[in-house]
């Protein structure tokens, strides 16, 4: 790959890149003195989103202290955000105005969706932006961990197609997710990396990640698995990248399962059914048969579908095996019980009973990602969504089957800072994973669940206290503590990491190309959500900043985050 822009000799496809970006730039100017001519017209062509599109809240809180209120309200256990909502907000005018990616062409802070085929009636919950906390408020940041990936699929497939991501749409930690790092395996349970280096939103910010990595239990020593999956073939998933998206991938996925386990299949439209009875992967004709014949049609009645499906789990359930259920859906629910709020409290005592639910979506446009994503969490499983034939396998030959026995439940981070040295920080995502400190260390409440395998990457901006010594001064700014229940003994487990300023590099080069990798998908999408955090970040600098990184690692994942970040920048 070329990687050099600005020299006087263009290379043959940066000359096609000109061109193209000139015509664009006529092309969007053209567009815009249109909409100016129409602006009184304009009120009618929003997107379907629950709240604003835009990706920031009206009520300049970015909605992290009405969501904690909330939830005190209501008693819920598990908070949008922790109790950190209440410290201090950097306001717009108090934006860094330089940092690592800062040039001359900051990105637009209110990135707004295009009105084109594939954006409308999709339906996204906007979770505000986490606040900077001030340490003296609040020194303890508590959350669940998570490993949805659903996000940053569904912005690779708007991206190919010529479209901005809609901000609501855009929650870091899933782009975080979404890519491989580094992380020591350990030999069971979960372990913590903790490394850190310059922000790239702030100069005078540092960046701390912290990473969880699951054991890997070898396919061949796992339990026996009991899958049912749940496939909507209401009339809405007639479509290739639906549908038939989902036969196939059911299809490719048979071949990786042992002969030992078992397979069942509810449908559902007007109507659930159950159209294969849990059967032996080593009789594979009749599940192939049962795969085959689905066909769509109907209205759609999630909630039956989920019970049914439930229902039949419970009957195949495998005693010390891997039970779960899968759902293959477009998230849309439009008979019985239509409400994300009231479907997650229905599957919620399911899960208790070791059922995991994992959540699969697939299409664009009528698309409900707000439904799959709490499900999942409900569920005690995770979300991810399907928008090729390549990501199907990936995700049912590879990752479905490599994260089958559950490592680790209820899994929570909790990080405390010494307010003597740390000022202030923010966590970068997980808005809607939040947990009350308090709650730390009860075992009552729900968190998230890590199988074999997964890793789980926080991102944290600190603002130091202008006494540290980056360079000279041996403290620790604080500690990570990391808890979970065993699957199998159901022991409750807790470590602990210090966050120790000899781990912080002085210069950006001097960081781990994957800590440069990890920072710079999270800037990435704080951009892409409209981040006032990330008002001065540059998408050309995050382009080229991949094109560094990807020189490096050259994996499949940092080329297809150059073609990505480039694309965005594009479409800016």
């Amino acid at each position: 790959m070329n990687t050099t822009r600005g020299t006087q000799t263009l290379h043959p496809i940066q000359f096609v890149k000109f061109w193209r970006a000139l015509l664009a730039t006529l092309l969007s100017a053209l567009l815009f003195a249109t909409a100016c001519s129409n602006d009184d017209a304009n009120d009618e062509g929003t997107n379907d989103v629950s709240t604003d599109s835009s990706g920031t809240n009206s009520d300049s809180t970015l909605g992290s202290a009405t969501a904690a209120e909330a939830d005190d309200e209501a008693g819920n256990d598990t908070a949008d955000v922790s109790d950190e909502a209440e410290g201090k907000l950097k306001s717009e005018s108090s934006a860094p105005t330089s940092g690592l990616f800062a040039d001359d062409e900051p990105a637009d802070p209110e990135i707004k969706a295009e009105q084109l085929d594939g954006k409308h009636d999709n339906f996204f919950e906007e979770y505000g932006v986490r606040n900077f906390v001030d340490t003296a408020h609040d020194a303890l940041s508590t959350f669940a961990l998570d490993v949805d990936t659903g996000s940053y699929t569904i912005t690779r497939r708007w991206l190919d197609e010529g479209i901005k991501p809609d901000p609501a749409s855009v929650r870091v930690e899933e782009f975080v997710n979404a890519f491989e790092y580094d992380y020591s395996t350990p030999r069971n349970g979960l372990d913590i990396h903790i490394d850190g280096g310059p922000s790239p939103f702030d100069e005078n910010n540092i960046i701390i990640r912290v990473g969880v990595q699951a054991a890997v239990i070898d396919d061949r020593d796992r339990a026996n698995a009991a899958l049912t999956f749940v496939v909507d073939t209401s009339g809405s998933m007639d479509r290739a990248d639906r549908l038939g998206l989902v036969k196939q991938a059911l299809t490719e996925m048979i071949s990786e399962l042992d002969d030992d386990d078992t397979v069942a299949i509810v449908t559902y439209g007007d109507i659930s059914a159950i159209v294969l009875e849990p059967t032996l992967v080593r009789d594979d004709d009749e599940i192939y048969d049962a795969i085959d014949d689905l066909r769509p049609g109907g209205s759609t009645n999630l909630e039956a579908g989920l019970r049914t499906g439930y229902e039949l789990a419970e009957q195949a359930y495998a005693e010390g095996g891997i039970n779960r259920v899968i759902l293959a859906s477009d998230g849309v629910a439009n008979v019985g019980t239509t409400d994300p709020d009231a479907l997650s409290r229905e599957i919620t005592d399911r899960a208790i009973n070791g059922i995991q639910l994992v959540t699969v979506g697939f299409g664009m446009g009528n698309y409900n990602d707000t439904i799959m994503e709490q499900l999942a969490d409900e569920g005690d499983g995770f979300y991810a969504y399907v928008d090729t034939l390549n990501e199907a396998k990936r995700l049912f030959m590879v990752e479905l089957i490599d994260n089958l026995t559950p490592v680790a439940m209820d899994a929570r981070i909790q990080v405390e800072l010494d307010e003597d040295l740390v000022d202030s920080y923010r966590l970068i995502g997980f808005e809607n994973r939040g947990v009350l400190d308090s709650d730390f260390r009860s075992d009552d409440v729900d968190a998230g669940e890590l199988n074999s395998g997964h890793t789980v990457t926080a991102i944290y901006e600190l603002e130091l206290d202008s006494s540290v010594d980056l360079e000279n001064d041996r403290h620790d700014l604080g500690t990570v503590s990391l808890r979970w229940q065993d699957p199998e003994t159901r022991e409750w487990i807790e470590i602990d990491e210090g966050i120790d300023l000899l781990d912080v590099a002085l210069s950006w080069m001097d960081t781990t190309p994957h800590f440069r990798l990890s920072t710079t998908v999270a800037a990435w999408a704080d951009v892409l959500r409209g981040s006032p955090f990330a008002e001065q970040v540059s998408l050309r600098a995050l382009a080229e900043e991949a094109e560094l990184i990807d020189d490096e690692l050259r994996t499949a994942q940092t080329e297809e985050l150059v073609r990505l970040t480039w694309l965005s920048h594009d479409l800016s």
